[in-house]
């Protein structure tokens, strides 16, 4: 592997030096890595692939392509470069892909959830229920809340 990082640190016309600010390490770490005297962490290598674009297949074993193909759409260069994930890239694009309407009313009930949640005086991850009270006690303050008296939803539902 050390070969490697010296083949793609020349061929990158880059001083040790330069090669060693762009992912973090020091001028001297490089100069022992790339003779041999020095094993690179698996950050560091990380580092380079990401930094210049290299596949860690190749730079690890020397085999397949030098390079990562490049990106062929904008989400693909925005995955690369933030290291989405599967799931926070799924998301993404079927949010992109989105009717703008439809897209501006997610925006609006975000925004109407987090409103609500700032402006309450109870935290977000107090539980909702209290769960000290029984079925019937929840079900008889619902129904005080929500203006329902026992007689008439009786009689509503006998008329039905």
């Amino acid at each position: 592997m050390n070969t490697r990082i010296k083949f793609l640190r020349k061929n990158s016309g880059l001083t040790q030096e330069k090669f060693a600010e762009r992912i973090g390490l020091k001028q001297n770490s490089i100069a022992l890595i790339e003779s041999g005297k020095r094993n690179i962490s698996d950050q560091a290598i990380l580092s380079i692939c990401r930094e210049f674009g290299v596949r860690e297949e190749w730079l690890r074993t020397g085999n397949g392509e030098m390079y990562a193909p490049a990106p062929t759409t904008g989400l693909d260069l925005l995955a690369q470069e933030k290291d989405l994930t599967h799931g926070e890239y799924i998301l993404i694009e079927k949010f992109v892909n989105l009717k703008p309407e439809t897209r501006q009313q997610i925006l609006n009930y975000i925004q109407e959830v987090a409103t609500a949640l700032a402006s309450g005086d109870v935290p977000a991850d107090t539980p909702s229920i209290d769960s000290g009270k029984s079925v019937e006690s929840l079900h008889a303050e619902l129904d005080r809340q929500l203006g329902i008296e026992k007689k008439e939803a009786a009689g509503e539902s006998e008329a039905s």
